[in-house]
């Protein structure tokens, strides 16, 4: 665009301007719709998990109840005596709130009921089955069918009888009334004097249509506020896709009770099992929600748990903070033009000049020199024409220069690029080349120690022993400088799942290491629970521990123990390796982690590269947790490390 300066300089100014504010607008939009939309699903996956914790916790309550009173039957025979126990759970029926609340037999029968006409009908619960079979407490969520609740009550039939509505976007097809309904249920069996099971208690509270326990769930989430006429947080139970229990307005006015799930939350929630985070359409809004699926003691999907929030108060906040930015932008490119356009003709004379001299410096002319100005202190145009024509003065000693310094830059380059390119050649010979030659080395040892190509010595046995021992020495210092290169480039990655230690880490190692502790008949004590899971890297986890048991095999009393065991600490799950050997001294246990730190025991042969423990305590912490050692000089060494549960619920005490 051939113009004149002048107007150069405003459209410059303008566009600048226009750019920017552009520019501020979208990055605006974009960081706070993230901001908004973050907040608002990190907000309800809170809510999600605070609401099946407050689920969870009000089927606790019926188990403790159901507890109580079966310890109470169990000591007293005379408790099944319908004048005994139906006053008792008719009390405790109305101080708790239960719906129901019941003394069945092993077979499920029930004797007593604290309401009703159930007695002498079968409960059909597999979660009785399983705490008389167990002969522990059970607890669960599961549908039962109005026949029986209205063997309770007729009215409580009635409460939990929902007759389905037609709902937008929900999933073609369905019953237009549910037969059944969702409780929480719990059972702990009555155990005689003798140790037998003679019976069980039952209780349960129906979820359709209790709005105490979705309106408790909301206040303990949300504030009671409303946007627009709805409710702003919501809390919902589903009864497969159909709310039976809400706090979702519908467009009546009234709770959405009988509405159904949209088809795609459907679909994830219900027929993949999965959790759904993200926007949803909840009967006639758009809500920013969280589901879960709800699951009956047998594993099968029965309902689902939702919390949500009103996403057009987000939407709103959104475009008022966009409305914000756009006004601003606007009033900045107004003052922009007003300003550069008397900018522009300030500016505009003296760059006319100096594109004059840059034209005669451009043809050749290198003796052309502007006007010198009177004074050139602070104005930087006027300066700028000073340095002009010093740079005219020495333009080409400084080209000559330039023209050195980029023969030395790109000399300089060349060594570099030669210097990185040795460096990967080396360390791919480490990697590979020296790997794969010690590998070769062992095989073959091992194949002349074992007497596969002729009968040896008992001489040349011990000495291809030591050979052995020094290529496995060399592995582990190949493996260990390797793990330090990972670790000191930040390449350490962890990926984490849950994984149970004894199966999945323990028994391949000591696979491994089992000749190394048969050579010393040291004898190994495993004492981890099935059940004892963490959250770690399997692959990285079992590097931990081999570096721990090699120390034991190479650092323990021949003949020695070794102790494996672990137990759940809270919110995570403590680990000891503990070998009976020579232990360090306590003022150098703080050493044992450090970097390429060799506490060599007096007499000891063996030496390490001293990354072991280095490389184990980086994994450990990579992982979130820790590890310490413990010993007593001479006799025992404990090293104590603690990963993290992946059972823990945000909030929850662990036991």
């Amino acid at each position: 665009m051939d113009l004149p300066v002048r107007p150069k300089l405003l459209i410059s100014f303008l566009a600048v301007a226009i750019i920017s504010g552009v520019l501020t607008v979208l990055a605006g939009s974009v960081l706070i719709n993230g901001m908004v939309i973050g907040e608002a699903q990190r907000r309800v996956a809170l809510g999600l998990k605070t609401a099946g914790a407050m689920l969870a916790s009000r089927t606790a309550q019926v188990e403790a109840s159901c507890v109580a009173i079966a310890e109470w039957m169990g000591r007293d025979p005379s408790a099944f005596e319908q004048g005994v126990s139906g006053p008792l759970l008719k009390k405790v029926r109305a101080a708790t709130g239960y719906d129901f609340l019941q003394v069945v037999d092993c077979n499920g029968i029930v004797l007593h009921t604290a309401r009703g006409s159930a007695v002498g009908a079968n409960s059909e619960s597999p979660v009785v089955r399983q705490a008389v079979a167990g002969g522990t407490p059970a607890r669960g969520t599961r549908a039962i069918g109005l026949a029986e609740l209205a063997l309770e009550s007729t009215q409580l039939r009635d409460k939990a009888s929902v007759r389905v509505v037609p709902t937008p976007r929900a999933k073609p097809g369905g019953s237009s009334r549910l037969d059944d309904a969702l409780v929480v249920e719990a059972a702990a069996p009555i155990i005689d004097a003798g140790g037998r099971v003679v019976g069980a208690v039952r209780g349960g509270v129906v979820l359709n249509g209790n709005f105490e326990l979705v309106d408790s769930i909301r206040r303990n989430i949300f504030t009671i506020e409303t946007y627009e006429g709805k409710n702003l947080g919501t809390v919902t139970i589903f009864q497969d896709d159909v709310r039976v229990a809400t706090n979702v307005i519908g467009p009546s006015g009234g709770r959405a009770v009988g509405t159904r799930v949209s088809e795609e939350v459907n679909d994830v929630v219900l027929g993949e099992k999965g959790t759904w985070i993200g926007p949803a359409f909840v009967v006639d809004s758009w809500y920013m929600s969280a589901y879960e699926p709800i699951e009956d003691p047998e594993g099968t999907t029965i309902g689902i748990l939702y919390v949500g929030v009103l996403k057009d108060r987000y939407d709103d906040m959104r475009l008022q903070v966009i409305g914000t930015f756009a006004g601003i932008a606007l009033l900045a490119v107004i003052v922009a033009f007003v300003v550069g356009r008397w900018r522009a003709e300030r500016i505009a004379e003296p760059i006319s000049s100096l594109t004059r001299a840059a034209t005669e410096i451009e043809q050749g002319n290198l003796e052309y020199r502007l006007p010198a100005p009177v004074k050139a202190q602070y104005d930087e145009i006027k300066r700028l024409t000073v340095v002009f024509n010093d740079m005219a003065t020495s333009l080409v000693e400084r080209d000559e220069r330039l023209r050195e310094n980029r023969d030395q830059l790109e000399s300089t380059a060349r060594e570099l690029e030669r210097w990185n390119r040795n460096y990967l050649d080396t360390l791919e010979f480490i990697t590979h080349e020296l790997k794969n030659q010690v590998a070769a080395m062992k095989i073959n040892v091992l194949a002349v120690r074992d007497g596969y190509v002729g009968e040896l010595t008992p001489d040349q046995e011990e000495a291809l022993d030591d050979v052995v021992a020094a290529v496995n020495r060399t592995e582990e210092m190949i493996l260990n400088y390797l793990n330090l290169s990972r670790i000191e480039k930040g390449e350490l990655e962890v990926r984490a799942r849950p994984v149970q230690i004894e199966v999945d880490v323990v028994r391949p190692v000591l696979r491994e290491l089992k000749a190394r502790f048969d050579e010393k008949q040291m004898y190994v004590e495993v004492d981890l629970a099935d059940d004892l899971i963490v959250r770690a890297d399997p692959s990285l986890l079992q590097i931990v521990y081999e570096n721990l048991l090699s120390n034991a095999a190479k650092y323990g009393h021949e003949g020695g123990t070794v102790r494996i065991w672990g137990a759940r600490a809270k919110g995570w799950v403590e680990l000891h390796v503990w070998d009976e050997g020579v232990g360090v001294p306590p003022d150098q246990v703080g050493e044992l982690f450090e970097k390429f730190s060799r506490l060599q025991p007096p007499g000891e042969q063996e030496r390490g590269t001293g990354l072991g423990l280095f490389i184990t305590r980086e994994i450990v912490r990579k992982h979130g947790g820790d590890i310490l050692a413990e010993s007593e000089h001479g006799k025992w060494i404990d090293f104590v490390f603690t990963l993290p549960r992946p059972d823990v619920v945000i909030g929850q005490d662990d036991e």
